[in-house]
């Protein structure tokens, strides 16, 4: 029986861009043992997977900073351990950077594989056993990941529809915020203006969300506004710009969020986790996208004709420089010339179109 390690450690986004990854595995061998490596960031949204034989959590947090290695040595090589008890078959690198090729290669698998050098970076390759070619008609992270493994076992594979675990816990937590905040418990639009700290210059600006939430939502039906750590002041500030169009709701997990996000008959947001989570669950969903190419980072599923590929994001046209690979940017003009009414026609349109669950 065969035993792999997948390596996806973060972001949130990129490890539920990997999900079908996992899935499609599971469909080529159900009796494969898959253990995961992720950071500890994203390693709750994994918890309990039932394709999952163990997550093995990478100790990002205690090792941050560039003396994080000298500070705190006991995590690192607790995690290590933990790694080797998994007699791994193959370690699947499926993030191609210099940590992600120590994590698969520190685990002792008898074969380590990932991207060929064209498509990693930070000297990942000198990690691996083979760096495995990629087709050029793989062009989303998804369909990456999925012709990386099918590279490595030799054979086609074809998407999988993910699962994500709710529990019974988490569709309490998630009726309990709605009702604190006073919306309906199913139907809602739900709207998140946040993304990562790193990712700030992905935001549409919270002005913009707040005339959204005023045209999208109706005095007995406001809409939902959700946000992750590091991210409650923007969605205050959009809150108040509403004029109660919008009320905050405060969901106590990750998989809270999740259970919450599955309830809505729309999520509108920008290139982040929660877009692509809401995706997986088969909430129509709406991406607002600037710098990064949505046909690469986008969300990502079942679309309503029964296809698979990405699904709706709503960008500015006109605007030369984008998609870009900035990291910063002073002034984002994809972002800030993107109007509430181009992306209001745009939610009108995903909302109208019922697709069904993955």
């Amino acid at each position: 029986m065969p035993c792999v390690l997948l390596v996806r450690l973060s972001a949130l986004g990129d490890v539920l861009h990997a999900l079908p990854t996992l899935a499609a595995l599971k469909r080529w061998n159900p009796g494969c043992q898959v253990d995961w490596a992720v950071d500890d960031r994203s390693a709750s949204i994994l918890q309990g997977h039932p394709d999952l034989r163990r997550v093995v959590t990478f100790p990002r947090q205690a090792l941050r900073g560039t003396l994080g290695l000298l500070r705190a040595p006991g995590p690192l090589a607790s995690f290590a351990r933990t790694l080797r008890e998994g007699d791994y078959d193959l370690a699947l690198d499926l993030q191609g950077n210099l940590k992600s090729g120590f994590v698969a290669r520190a685990s002792g698998a008898r074969r380590v594989l990932g991207a060929a050098r064209a498509h990693t970076r930070e000297g990942n390759r000198l990690w691996l056993d083979h760096g495995l070619a990629l087709p050029p008609r793989a062009v989303h992270k998804v369909e990456r990941n999925l012709a990386l493994l099918g590279a490595a076992l030799g054979i086609q594979i074809d998407y999988a529809a993910p699962r994500i675990l709710l529990g019974a816990d988490d569709e309490a937590a998630a009726a309990a915020a709605l009702s604190e905040a006073g919306l309906m418990e199913r139907g809602f639009v739900a709207l998140h203006p946040g993304s990562s700290g790193f990712g700030q210059f992905k935001r549409w600006p919270a002005e913009r969300f707040a005339a959204l939430a005023r045209r999208l939502a109706s005095p007995h039906a406001p809409a939902a506004l959700t946000f992750g750590a590091g991210e409650r002041a923007l969605a205050e500030e959009v809150a108040q710009r509403s004029a109660g169009a919008a009320r905050l709701v405060t969901t106590p997990s990750l998989k809270a969020l999740a259970a919450l996000l599955a309830r809505a008959r729309l999520l509108v947001a920008g290139d982040t986790g929660p877009l692509h989570l809401a995706a997986l669950l088969g909430t129509p969903v709406l991406g607002i996208y600037g710098p990064k190419d949505p046909a690469v980072y986008g969300p990502y599923g079942r679309r309503p004709d029964g296809s698979v590929g990405p699904l709706p994001v709503v960008v500015q046209p006109d605007v030369a420089c984008r998609p870009c690979t900035l990291r910063r940017c002073a002034a984002p003009l994809c972002l800030s010339t993107l109007s509430p009414e181009r992306v209001l026609a745009a939610a009108h349109a995903a909302s109208s179109e019922a697709r069904p669950a993955l």
